[in-house]
């Protein structure tokens, strides 16, 4: 596996998958207040990041998911740009 593949496989995973842990690390998220209730692994950090990401999917709930494909659509194209870039400067 060349270096670009490791930098975009990274950039997915803090992007896609560190979001999804860490709204499955809290739980009893309230829609009023918009904060969790308790977390696994607890910490100031850690609701805060998980508050942020369910906040994030409340929104995208009331505007048809827009604000979620367009993250997805900014992650993937700056992730191919910065993958070009990586592979031309290992070609020089």
């Amino acid at each position: 596996m060349n270096r670009s593949k490791k930098v975009t496989l990274g950039i997915y995973f803090f992007a896609f998958v560190l979001p999804i842990l860490g709204m499955m690390n809290c739980s009893g998220w309230n829609e009023g207040s918009m904060v969790v209730e308790s977390c696994i692994i607890d910490g100031t950090i850690f609701r805060a990041y998980a508050d942020f990401y369910y906040g994030w999917l409340l929104i995208s709930a009331f505007m048809a998911g827009a604000p979620i494909l367009i993250f997805i659509g900014i992650v993937v194209f700056l992730t191919k740009l910065i993958s070009k870039r990586i592979d031309k400067l290992e070609n020089k």
